[in-house]
C-alpha cells in the first residue's frame, strides 16, 4: 500500500527580497511597519437630543402663556359740525425776579416779568398771583418760576415760595439768575 513519505525537510530557498551581498542563509532585514498611532476620538455633538429639549422648551413655553388681546382702536370724537376749533393759548410761565437793593431785611424788590404793577411786599403778592391766575391763558397750573439774584437772603426766597402756595400755584420752581 502506498504510505505517504514523512514530512520532507525544507531547504532554505534563497530570497527574492535578500540583498545580492548577503548570503544564501541570510535574509535581509526590512523595518518592521511602523504601528499605527490610534488617533483620539473626534468630539461631535449628538444634536438629537438637543433639537428635543428644544422642542420641548417650545411646547412649554406656548401651553403656559397667555395672550393678551390687543388693545381696541381707542374712540375719538370728532366735531360734529365743521365749525372752528379752539385755539391753544400760548404757554407762558409766570417768573418772579426777587433783587436785593441794600443790606437791610426790608431790602428787597419783587419784579414779575410782564406785568408793569408788581407788589412791593410778600403778604401782596398771594392775591398778585391769583389775579394772574383768572387771567385768559393762566391758571393754577400754571408754572411759576422764582428767580433769585446771587445776594437776595434766603428767608426772602422762602417768603416768595410761602406767597405761591397761599395762591394755591402747582407747579412752583427756581432758576438762576
Amino acid at each position: 500500500m502506498g504510505e505517504s513519505p514523512g514530512p520532507v525537510p525544507s531547504t532554505p530557498q534563497p530570497d527574492s527580497r535578500a540583498r545580492p551581498n548577503c548570503d544564501d542563509g541570510v535574509r535581509s532585514h526590512r523595518p518592521r511597519k511602523e504601528r499605527k498611532t490610534a488617533r483620539p476620538p473626534s468630539i461631535a455633538l449628538n444634536m438629537a437630543p438637543m433639537i428635543d429639549m428644544t422642542f420641548l422648551l417650545f411646547s412649554f413655553v406656548l401651553v403656559t402663556s397667555t395672550f393678551d388681546r390687543p388693545e381696541g382702536i381707542l374712540a375719538s370724537e370728532m366735531p360734529r359740525q365743521g365749525g372752528s376749533s379752539a385755539v391753544a393759548l400760548p404757554f407762558s410761565p409766570i417768573v418772579i425776579r426777587l433783587g436785593q437793593t441794600g443790606p437791610g431785611r426790608e431790602d428787597y424788590v419783587i419784579r414779575v416779568d410782564r406785568f408793569a404793577n408788581s407788589p412791593a411786599r410778600f403778604a401782596e403778592l398771594p392775591d398778585f398771583l391769583r389775579g394772574i391766575q383768572s387771567e385768559p391763558g393762566f391758571d393754577q397750573g400754571t408754572p411759576v418760576v422764582i428767580v433769585a439774584e446771587d445776594d437776595v437772603s434766603w428767608d426772602h426766597v422762602v417768603s416768595c415760595w410761602n406767597a405761591a402756595l397761599l395762591a394755591e400755584c402747582k407747579n412752583i420752581a427756581f432758576a438762576a439768575p
